[in-house]
């Protein structure tokens, strides 16, 4: 989703932008699987605002919507039912920028992982050690999992990709994979 509906206008009076956007990734379908949703670290969880944003998103059928919080108070109880009655699942990032950040949340059913490298966000690649940990978490859900690797300033993501598709075919069937 762009900055201007997250960042800029924080949520706030983007109905005319949303409907913009909208109209133009329609068209990706049945290609498109997920909106992502990221948030400045600035902006605090309110609950109305965050009911009422979600509720002016448009659904797209077989589309998933994602949000990536980074601000503390997302990480709540109250968020996490926020999200889920809106039917909106929490991204699981690494490294975890708050408690529960590192896990699924928000809706049920859906998960999507976001990992960023560490222990240098974009640059580090992730040990084996991480990557079978990560594999055993997502081989372990029931649902489809988007799996995206963004430790991408040294090129590491793709290896790490690879050899997590082949820790999740060890373990379980295959799950729905994105690489980036």
């Amino acid at each position: 989703m762009p900055g201007s509906i997250t960042h800029e206008s924080a949520l706030r009076g983007t109905s005319r932008e949303m409907k913009q956007f909208f109209s133009g990734i329609e068209h990706l379908q049945p290609k498109l699987g997920v909106v992502l949703i990221q948030l400045p670290g600035t902006l605090e969880f309110q609950r109305r605002l965050a009911g009422a944003f979600f509720r002016s998103v448009p659904r797209l059928p077989t589309v998933e919507l994602v949000c990536e919080p980074r601000h503390a108070s997302w990480f709540t109880a109250a968020a996490d039912a926020q999200m889920a009655e809106s039917q909106v699942a929490r991204v699981a990032a690494d490294p975890a920028r708050a408690m529960n950040a590192g896990l699924p949340g928000g809706a049920d059913g859906f998960a999507y992982f976001r990992w960023h490298g560490s222990p240098q966000m974009y640059y580090s690649s992730y040990s084996r050690v991480q990557l079978e940990a990560f594999a055993q978490v997502v081989g372990g859900r029931r649902g489809p999992a988007w799996c995206v690797f963004d430790n991408t300033a040294r090129y590491a993501a793709w290896d790490n990709a690879s050899s997590f598709a082949r820790l999740l075919k060890k373990g379980q069937p295959a799950k729905r994979l994105v690489r980036r």
